[in-house]
């Protein structure tokens, strides 16, 4: 009983600082730091860290807080990878979805146009809470109920609506079912920012899970809850596909830059493959250009182009066959592929997507059609004086995942299986052609774009940055531009994530550009001097956590909410 009050004590002090929308303010400290989506979530790590917790324990509080306080990314009802320090030991945690077993190949051939986005069909088997217990269990310090319960506070007294859910829930309320209405419409309209938001269904769920663990989510009532709501909803989820669930320790793939050893997640992360390539063109290819020049854009655009252009042929590596040292460029054919796409690198002009096709030895498929692209996913970065750390990405996938809330607990599930290759010939949500490794098959992981990232020094053997971000494909270019910019061209980290930005992943041939006035007009001009079809668009939110000589950085950039925390 004493200590179920010392609990609830410390929830309550924790809920008189959560009272304000999320900001997006840095940090500096010499202890811990951590950077993440919103003020409940940076002040409950923060105080996880106080009472004794390790970054795995501030990581896995902050997902749950997340949990209830951005349900457009952060619920359980999602998945995601984890890279993870702990005493001088990097691993990699895939806890990203599975496709249920009635899913095939030509299962979405069958459906309407948007089954893979929106209802029943789109929903993958969730692995959120699989791996954050799998988390908890390998490092974790504090018990599990004490980081389970801010999150349960929050649902069941309520949290304050911000701008960003708002904008959510306006922008896809003709999607929700009629759970997911009841949930964040207020008499059939958004709450607006500044509203008091309780989840009480959710709250009931948490309670579950902080006393009985995962068991009741794969095996149990939030279990059946699921499924009956995705039968409902038109999908064919069964218990049997949740009881089967289970997380993957992977290796992490690495590659040496500028004095020091960079960690990414293997497939089916696409982003750690890519961020690699891009470090060996700039190994290969070295430029010095001038910060913000025409010239450092130019280089970047091409950079990411060669980059992305194998990125067709991954998939989940206990479905697909991948020669990864060859897409890395780490065997004698991959690092000639690698050493022709670098001298074929044009300073003046740009290259075509098909002419990098034929220049590649790759297929040249433009999409057919193009999509409106999601911006969601969310991050998380923690670092300590001692180099233990987590970047950990997370997500529903679209904003609201599938729109589907679950009818009991209110849990909201994701669209995840858009990911895979649904209608051979079409891009998904974010515009990105799927190639036959990437096909819809029983138990199979999606492939993804996320890209948990994690610096350490070769000479201190000690991690010095934790990196991430939000925003499908855009989110390997924004980590690889930040890499870039702060291990090559050596700009402060607040400089490099507050930089103008680009994208280009192969196809579509366009390269855009920061549509939120910070790009150069020089820049722009220059850029399409050279041939480049640049368009505005937005970029990714970068998290990102940094020892700078012993002072440790927590930077969010302003492209959107979130904050830095630590002490």
């Amino acid at each position: 009983m004493k200590n179920h009050i010392v609990r609830f004590t410390l929830v309550a002090l924790w809920a008189a600082f959560l009272c304000a929308p999320a900001y997006s303010l840095p940090f500096e400290g010499h202890r811990i730091v951590m950077s993440v989506g919103n003020r409940y979530a940076a002040e409950v790590g923060e105080q996880i860290a106080r009472d004794g917790g390790n970054v795995v324990d501030c990581a896995v509080a902050m997902e749950l807080v997340m949990t209830v306080t951005n349900p457009t990314f952060g619920a359980l009802g999602g998945g995601g990878f984890a890279l993870v320090s702990m005493n001088g030991k990097i691993k990699a945690l895939d806890f990203r979805e599975t496709a249920p077993a009635a899913m095939t190949p030509d299962y979405y051939l069958k459906k309407a146009k948007d089954a893979s986005i929106t209802g029943g069909a789109s929903v993958g088997v969730p692995g959120t809470l699989a791996g954050l217990w799998a988390l908890h269990n390998k490092y974790g310090h504090l018990p599990w109920a004490k980081l389970v319960d801010p999150a349960i506070h929050l649902a069941r007294h309520g949290f304050r609506m911000s701008a960003k859910v708002f904008t959510a829930a306006r922008d896809n309320e003709k999607r929700f079912n009629p759970e997911a209405r009841e949930l964040f419409l207020k008499n059939g309209k958004p709450y607006l920012p500044g509203d008091t938001v309780v989840e009480a269904g959710l709250a009931r769920a948490l309670t579950l899970i902080r006393n009985q663990g995962p068991t009741p989510f794969y095996a149990g009532p939030i279990g059946r809850d699921i499924v009956s709501t995705v039968h409902a909803s038109g999908g064919d989820m069964t218990l049997k596909d949740l009881k089967a669930y289970h997380v993957v320790w992977r290796k992490p793939l690495t590659w040496g830059y500028q004095g020091y050893t960079v960690y990414v997640m293997p497939p089916p992360s696409s982003g750690g493959i890519i961020t690699i390539r891009a470090l060996t063109l700039f190994n290969l290819r070295p430029m010095k250009t001038n910060f913000l020049s025409v010239d450092e854009f130019q280089y970047l655009a091409e950079i990411l182009k060669r980059a992305f252009v194998d990125r067709a042929h991954m998939g989940d590596p206990d479905f697909t066959k991948m020669n990864i040292a060859r897409l890395m460029g780490q065997d004698n054919k991959g690092l000639k592929e690698m050493d022709r796409l670098a001298r074929s690198l044009n300073m003046k002009r740009a290259t075509t997507s098909k002419d990098l096709a034929k220049i590649a030895g790759v297929s040249f498929l433009p999409p057919k059609t193009m999509s409106h692209e999601a911006k969601e996913t969310s991050h998380l970065s923690v670092l300590d004086e001692n180099g233990n750390a987590v970047s950990m990405t997370f997500t529903l996938n679209g904003n609201f995942g599938s729109g589907v809330a679950t009818k009991k607990y209110g849990l909201m599930l994701n669209d995840e299986m858009d990911d895979f290759m649904t209608h051979p010939g079409q891009p998904n949500m974010f515009g990105l052609m799927q190639g036959p490794a990437n096909e819809v098959q029983p138990g199979k992981r999606p492939l993804s774009s996320m890209s948990p990232t994690l610096v350490r020094d070769a000479k201190t053997h000690k991690v010095v940055m934790a990196i991430g971000a939000p925003g499908g494909p855009r989110i390997i270019s924004s980590v690889i531009e930040v890499l870039y910019r702060v291990f090559g061209e050596h700009e402060s980290l607040q400089a490099a994530v507050e930089a103008p930005r680009i994208h280009h992943q192969f196809l579509p041939d366009i390269l855009y550009y920061d549509d939120d006035g910070r790009m150069p007009y020089e820049a722009i001009e220059g850029l399409r001097a050279r041939a480049q079809n640049v368009q505005p668009g937005w970029q990714a939110h970068v998290f990102a956590v940094y020892n700078d000589n012993g002072i440790l950085e927590g930077v969010v950039d302003t492209r959107d909410e979130g904050m830095a925390s630590g002490f």
